[in-house]
């Protein structure tokens, strides 16, 4: 039988075989490169970075830390300086305020003493003119004797040495008249001078200002001068023991937040960890796969998960070398190696 050279010839089974294993082969592929595309599409990439207690930017942020450290020490002793200063302005304002009340009570013992003196004077000038009037019936009686003695004396009933001593008795009671006289002067004045010391004490327009007075009112502007400069330099403290405390505050939050950085970690021990920049970041989360992939694309292989996302922003280089916005990513790595890799991809939760 001839064939006609226009009939296509039949396929043989190796063919059809041949064929299928190349339709099997192109439609794995393709279903393989499909499922890379979309990993590549969803999987983050991050930039891996090797933080040692010998890295430059861990040695200029432990020196930072240390500055801060420094500070929070010195202001700390600022604060308990300032608690010293105004325990010892609060002590010193009260014994002043004590003092005041002292120096206000001072006039009142003035003003007791001063009364006490105005009665006994009372009593003493009743006794020094009782005294001269009794003193003056004594000069008129004895006035009368002599008077009979010179009689006496003319008519021979008496001698000249007892009209002497008429003489000199009645010159004694006319000495003590007038010392009398001189202690009455003598009260008289000092009585006056307690009416004055009462007028001023009781603020008599026409009494002079009492000596005391003028020395209390200078005492008692002076100790109010003084209280009312320890409490104006209480007050400065106590603004600045508020701010100081205020900067303490601060400085505990930055070394909280710094010590929680990578970077600071990093003092301590050796520490893997990535960049993630805001873009890749979605994908991100504690638990989630790392791999670490022949130009970012091929060969994957599993080499750890993200141990921690730390918080806070920061700016360096992406996987592709731009700079850009994002936060670090803490690794925990089974293999070290893949820490040297220009770019690791994360693979989200499912």
């Amino acid at each position: 039988m001839t064939m006609d050279p226009r009939t296509p010839p039949t396929p043989t089974s190796t063919t059809r075989l041949f064929a299928g294993a190349v339709l099997l082969v192109a439609g794995g592929t393709l279903a393989w490169l499909g499922h890379e595309v979309y990993r590549v599409a969803t999987d983050s990439f991050v930039a891996p970075i090797i933080l040692s207690p010998y890295n430059d930017a861990v040695l200029t942020s432990k020196l930072s830390l240390s500055q801060l450290q420094v500070e929070r020490a010195r202001t700390a002793a600022e604060i308990e300086s300032i608690d010293d200063e105004l325990g010892a302005a609060a002590k010193a304002v009260a014994r002043l305020r004590e003092l005041t009340t002292m120096v206000e009570r001072s006039l009142s013992w003035t003003s007791d003493v001063n009364r006490q003196l105005a009665e006994k004077g009372a009593l003493q000038r009743r006794a020094i003119d009782e005294q001269a009037s009794i003193v003056t019936q004594m000069i008129e009686r004895q006035g009368r004797l002599t008077e009979t003695a010179e009689k006496n004396l003319k008519a021979g009933l008496l001698t000249g040495d007892d009209y002497q001593r008429e003489v000199m008795a009645l010159g004694q009671l006319r000495v003590t008249l007038l010392e009398n006289q001189r202690a009455r002067n003598e009260l008289d004045a000092k009585l006056a001078a307690v009416r004055l010391t009462q007028d001023s004490l009781s603020r008599k327009r026409s009494a002079p200002d009492l000596p005391e007075r003028i020395i209390r009112e200078d005492q008692l502007v002076r100790v109010e001068l003084e209280a009312l400069k320890l409490e104006a330099e209480q007050r400065k403290n106590q603004g600045l023991r508020r701010l100081d405390v205020e900067k303490l505050a601060r400085i505990d939050e930055l070394e909280k937040q710094l010590k929680a950085r990578p970077i600071f970690r990093a003092i301590e021990t050796n520490l893997d960890v990535a960049f993630v920049p805001y873009t890749q970041i979605e994908g991100v989360r504690v638990g989630a796969i790392v791999r670490d992939c022949v130009w970012g694309l091929l060969a994957c292989k599993v080499v750890g998960t993200v141990k921690e996302v730390v918080p806070g922003e920061t700016i360096l280089p992406d996987p592709w070398g731009n700079q850009a916005r994002g936060q670090f990513a803490i690794l925990d790595l089974h293999d070290r190696a893949a820490a040297r890799s220009r770019t690791l991809r994360v693979r989200p939760l499912d």
